[in-house]
């Protein structure tokens, strides 16, 4: 295959008709008065009126002429020939960010238009087109540039927030090879040249975007409100339009016009007090759809139920106001039917390994005890991740005893303050080697934060229907039912979505891609029931979207690296240069060989 490094050379060709024009001009002869009249017989019948057309006569020097100009022109457009080994590697990197959804058709139209140019029919290919987030499974690899751009338009769904692309690029670039292209299809220009020498191909543009950018769902006196963010992107007033839907009705439609990078909150209540209730809210759909729908559904933790001191004492009263304060919580009056159990040491009854549990220390019975000395140290564990134990104030008392496998999460000096035991079952026993009303424990917010932490655990692995919204593609945890006996779990959306999930795989559920309802269920049980939602608000802001191409430099570089030069261009220079000294060579023998002795016969200035 010939293709030309320098096309714009072509109009060198434009030489050969300057050629012929000048070779259908008569030369003007200037007249010589001679003694010898016989020798005018020799004289050839020229134009003694100057320059005028006449027919065009063949000569060694025309055709060297040509000759010259078909040389010039082959020598400045570069021809070049592909080898017979090349293989066209070719790397396309797709940007999943959730914003190239405005610019899907696009993105696809745009890989559609390289293909064509860098892989011409019939040649050799080894393509290979993988989205940005390197957690995803590649789209495509193979040698059909029409099969990638197939399985561009049906996998390819960019959902994923603001990310880096530098290991996709390293990934692209081992696939394609130090010669071949990576290309990355993006919407947004890099403000610096692209690592791997990879090329950017962007295909986005400025759009005037108005979404939802942030919802908060809380209870007041038994109600449950949502109060939400809608946000104008652009630099220009926008007028929209948006309604609530909820069990098959819609509210009436009311406007709201944004300023120019105007937030504006919008507030109202869950329309009962079930706990199945659910509601959208919609905005007029522009070109960036996804963030122009915020469904919810009322939330419903899980319930936790504590068992409690029942003894009327000061310290158990302290416990009781303590623990009172978290919310989702129940007081159980049987230790067998409960999630927690709050307790002073020594327990009136024995603590169990299967029991979950928060143990102080009994009150001192010194009058005075002597307070604890020594510098407050704590150890790296996410329940004290952060928490400030500066000020904690203990006085000398009971030390519970401990199991060898406990972990000691608080330290004065060598004294334990704070340690969690996890039993063979799995249970967590949280045991605070103080007592509340001797210290000013309860005075530090690192305690609150502590116990509040300490609780989500217990909550997080209990066995219970929950409610609760979330962000597209975040992380779940669903407590679920384990073992070889134990059903796999159903992810079900209201858009169609149903997928099974091992329990190997629970741990890297996250919520749907898309907008809207959906449920987690293990057999007849249902989980969760939720609602996601999008909230990235700089994936929603377009207005620094522009095109970029850089797709000529990367069909050159591919030229270079698969294409090789004319082997035989220094030959065709000496040709070029032989035949511009056999054309004057031989144009100055024919005049002198038509001149008459006498006879000066030379072109006119």
């Amino acid at each position: 295959m010939l293709t030309l490094t320098h096309p714009a050379a072509l109009w060198a060709l434009l030489g050969i008709p300057v050629v012929l024009a000048i070779h259908f001009l008569q030369r003007r002869s200037r007249r010589v008065t001679v003694t010898t009249l016989f020798l005018l017989q020799q004289l050839q019948k020229e134009s003694e009126q100057g320059n005028r057309i006449e027919r065009l006569r063949l000569s060694i020097p025309l055709w060297l002429q040509l000759l010259m100009v078909l040389l010039f022109t082959w020598l400045l457009a570069g021809p070049r020939w592909l080898r017979q080994d090349a293989v066209h590697r070719i790397a396309i990197i797709m940007d999943d960010s959730a914003s190239m959804q405005a610019f899907r058709e696009a993105a696809i139209e745009g890989v559609q238009r390289v293909l064509s140019r860098s892989v011409p029919s019939g040649s050799k290919a080894e393509l290979a087109l993988l989205g940005s987030d390197v957690h995803e499974a590649n789209l495509y690899y193979g040698g059909s540039a029409q099969e990638l751009v197939k399985s561009l338009a049906s996998r390819w769904h960019p959902t994923a927030g603001v990310h880096d692309f530098t290991l996709a690029l390293r990934q692209a670039r081992s696939l394609a090879g130090p010669e071949g292209a990576v290309l990355l299809v993006t919407d947004h220009p890099p403000a610096t040249p692209l690592p791997y020498a990879a090329k950017t191909l962007s295909v986005g543009r400025r759009i005037e975007n108005v979404g939802w950018a942030g919802v908060t769902v809380e209870e007041k006196d038994g109600q449950w409100f949502w109060r939400a963010l809608v946000r104008n992107y652009g630099e220009s007033p926008q007028q929209r339009q948006w309604h609530v839907e909820t069990q098959g009705q819609t509210t009436p439609p009311m406007s709201l016009a944004l300023a120019p990078r105007e937030t504006r909150t919008l507030s109202g209540p869950f329309p009962g007090s079930d706990a199945t209730q659910a509601l959208t809210l919609q905005l007029t759909p522009d070109a960036f759809g996804v963030d122009d729908q915020l469904p919810l559904v009322q939330p419903s933790p899980k319930k936790l139920s504590v068992h409690l001191p029942r003894s009327r004492d000061e310290s158990s009263t302290q416990l009781a106001d303590l623990f009172g304060r978290f919310a989702h919580l129940n007081v159980s009056p049987l230790v067998t039917e409960t999630d927690v159990r709050v307790m002073t040491w020594p327990p009136s009854t024995a603590l169990e390994n299967h029991q979950h549990a928060c143990v102080f220390a009994s009150p001192s019975r010194a009058d005075k005890p002597a307070p604890v000395r020594g510098a407050v140290v704590s150890e790296s564990h996410p329940l004290v991740e952060g928490l400030n134990w500066n000020s904690l104030l203990i006085p000398e008392g009971m030390v519970m005893p401990r199991d060898p496998q406990d972990q000691v999460l608080l330290w004065q000096g060598e004294r334990p303050l704070i340690s969690l035991r996890i039993t063979p079952v799995g249970a967590r026993q949280l045991f605070c080697h103080f007592d509340l009303i001797g210290s000013n424990a309860r005075k530090l917010p690192a305690l609150a934060i502590l116990l509040h932490r300490f609780l989500e655990t217990i909550r997080q692995d209990k066995l219970a229907a929950e409610s609760a919204n979330y962000e597209l593609r975040q992380s779940l945890s669903v407590a679920h039912r384990q073992g070889e006996a134990a059903q796999p779990l159903v992810l079900k959306g209201s858009n169609g979505l149903h997928e099974t999930i091992p329990q190997t795989q629970a741990r890297l559920l996250r919520s749907p891609a898309v907008p809207g309802f959906f449920q987690i269920s293990q057999g007849p049980d249902t989980w969760l029931t939720a609602a996601a939602h999008f909230a990235d608000s700089r994936e929603a802001d377009l207005s620094k979207a522009a095109p970029f191409d850089e797709t000529p430099q990367l069909e050159a570089e591919q030229v270079d690296a698969l294409q090789e030069a004319d082997p035989h261009w220094q030959w065709w220079t000496l040709l070029l240069l032989l035949c511009l000294l056999g054309s004057w060579w031989w144009g100055k023998r024919v005049l002198t060989s038509n001149a008459p002795f006498g006879e000066q016969s030379s072109p006119a200035p």
